[in-house]
Parts: C-alpha cells; structure tokens; sequence
C-alpha cells in the first residue's frame, strides 16, 4: 500500500471499522488495547503516516447517529430522548438521520456515515441482512424497536407478538368476539408479530376474523387510519372491537365510531398500543399496550458505546417488558 496508504485501506485489511482505526488516530485512550497494538503494527507494516490527522481524517469528535424512518411519528420521540440521553451522558455528539433505507440506498448511506466519522449507528428501521452488514463494515450498529430477529446484529426491542395476545385476550375477555386489527406496514417486523400474535389468540379461542377486518396499513397516519376504520364500519356486519397497533389508529378508530353513532365503550371497545400521550388525550381515554420507548433508546445507545469502546466484546440482545394500561375506552362490561 505504500506512503499512499488510507486508513479506509487499514479498516478493510484488518477487519475492523473505519471508526475504530479513526479513534486509534484521535482517541487512543477509547481504543481497547489488543486492538490498539494491531492498528499500530498494520500502520507500521504499511508505513501509513498521518501528517495532519485532524484535518486529513476529521476532528474525531465521538458522533452517534441515529436513523429513523419518519420522525413525524411520535412514537420515535421518546426512543430519540432516551438515546440522546445516553449519547451526552458519555460525552458523544448525536446525530438525527431520517431515511426509510431502502435496499437501493444503502451504498449512499454507508458513505454518509464513512464520510462524518460516525462512532456508531442506531437504527429504528428494518433492513434485510445483507444491508446490514454492508452498514457493519462502516462502523458498529445496533437495533432498536424494529429488528431483523435472522441476524446477529443484537437488537433491543420488545416482544410484539406476546404483547397482541395479551391484547387480544383482554378484549375477548371483556366480551368481544368480532375483533378487527389495524395493522401497520406488513414490510416491519413488530406489524407481522402482531398480526401473528393476534391471529393464533383468535384461532386458539375459536374466533373467526373476516378478511377484510384485517387492515395494513401503508404507514402511520391518523387520517389513513380514520378511513379505513370508516370502511368497516360502514358495513352492515361490524366488528364489536378493534385491536389497533399504535395509539393513532386506536384514536382514529374511537373517532370513526363517534361518526357512526356508536358508543365506546358501550357498543365497541378499541385497544391501542405504545402509551404515547395521545393515549390519555382522547375521550374516552384509550386502553394501551405500554412499551418503555425511552427506555429501548437509552438501552440501545448503552449498548453500541459498549460495542463502539470494546470492540471484542459479545454485545446480547434485549428485550424489554410491556403492560397493559386501562383506560376508558373498554369495560369488563360484556357487549354483543
């Protein structure tokens, strides 16, 4: 490689990220010691000389990166405060990337993230295994909330598919028998555990669910929600509940039941999901499945400093406890 050596050409001879040989430049004292000692002698054995590494390879500054996919749903505040919190709380700089990454962007990606020096990535989107190592090969990365479960990048997220059964099995148990999901979109991995979970709740409790009582919708959005719920409830048979996957479209769902005439939790009970405060703000107020969405962000960040400042380290996956929170929005009261 010669006097022409980068330390792009390090990373990749070593096996390691671009970050990690960049904070060997910068930061030596965050740079585990075996690694350090292979860094070095690679730097010797290629003869790689930074003159000016502050401005020929960045200032080094310590940045997290966190990608979301629509920072417009609320449900990725608290995740974004919680990583935040750990970011400053370890003296990192933390960054806000929205892009849903789709397979055709990741290259772009991947340079975005070389091209900053980023220490780290948390991603809140969901990606095929592939794409995933392409970003590994940059800098470390860790999932959070949404999460390809077939790779062994760790994750912290959440058991959806428990979480739609107790869901389920609490509306069933206040006497709905003629139960409609709103689902979100079918490509994320919590929407197909929940639809999993509620459908063998369902079948386990000989219940039947017509086709079109199962709703996907493409994204979350209070509007899109309202319509489709109206759909159904313009029919002459209708459900007596619905289990809606976020708190938006169990809002959307007490609205469209407000247009109809019907009473809820009186003629028709709604179950949300996430505890976001919108939850609270509706009337009647809307029984939620409570995930800890400051808590997975928090989590999450801990996690990848520990992947970023050990790199040898085996970082396990986490999953954390949900709760049924509720509300006025259903009643032990049994409905037809």
């Amino acid at each position: 490689m010669g006097k022409k050596t980068t330390i792009t050409q390090i990373a990749e001879y070593l096996g390691i990220s671009l970050a990690t040989v960049s904070r060997a430049l910068n930061h030596r004292s965050m740079v585990g010691g075996d690694t350090l000692a292979k860094i070095d002698a690679a730097m010797e054995q290629f003869g790689y000389q930074p003159s000016k590494p502050t401005a020929i390879e960045g200032d080094g500054h310590n940045l997290i990166v966190l990608n979301v996919p629509n920072i417009g749903n609320i449900f990725y505040q608290d995740i974004i405060k919680g990583a935040r919190s750990s970011a400053a709380a370890h003296n990192y700089e933390f960054l806000i990337s929205e892009s849903p990454l789709g397979h055709s962007a990741i290259q772009d990606y991947c340079r975005m993230l070389s091209s900053i020096h980023a220490a780290g990535l948390i991603l809140l989107n969901h990606l095929p295994e592939e794409d995933l190592q392409k970003i590994r090969q940059v800098c470390p990365v860790i999932q959070c909330s949404e999460y390809n479960e077939e790779s062994e990048i760790p994750y912290v997220s959440i058991n959806n598919y428990s979480a739609a059964r107790v869901a389920a099995e609490y509306l069933i148990s206040c006497g709905c028998s003629k139960i409609s999901l709103i689902n979100g979109p079918r490509n994320f991995h919590y929407a197909a555990e929940r639809l999993r979970g509620f459908m063998d709740t369902m079948e386990q409790n000989s219940l039947s669910v017509p086709k079109n009582w199962i709703v996907q919708l493409p994204e979350v959005d209070f509007q899109i929600a309202y319509a489709a719920v109206c759909k159904i409830l313009n029919s002459d048979i209708r459900p007596n509940a619905f289990f809606a996957v976020s708190d938006i479209f169990a809002a959307a769902a007490i609205r469209s039941a407000y247009r109809y005439g019907l009473r809820v939790p009186q003629d028709i009970m709604v179950v949300g999901f996430d505890n976001i405060p919108i939850s609270m703000m509706t009337c009647p107020s809307i029984t939620t499945i409570s995930q800890p969405t400051v808590s997975q962000g928090y989590a999450a960040c801990e996690l990848l400093l520990d992947m970023i400042e050990n790199p040898q380290i085996h970082v396990q996956s986490l999953i954390l406890e949900t709760e049924l929170i509720v509300r006025e929005s259903t009643s032990m009261k049994r409905i037809s």
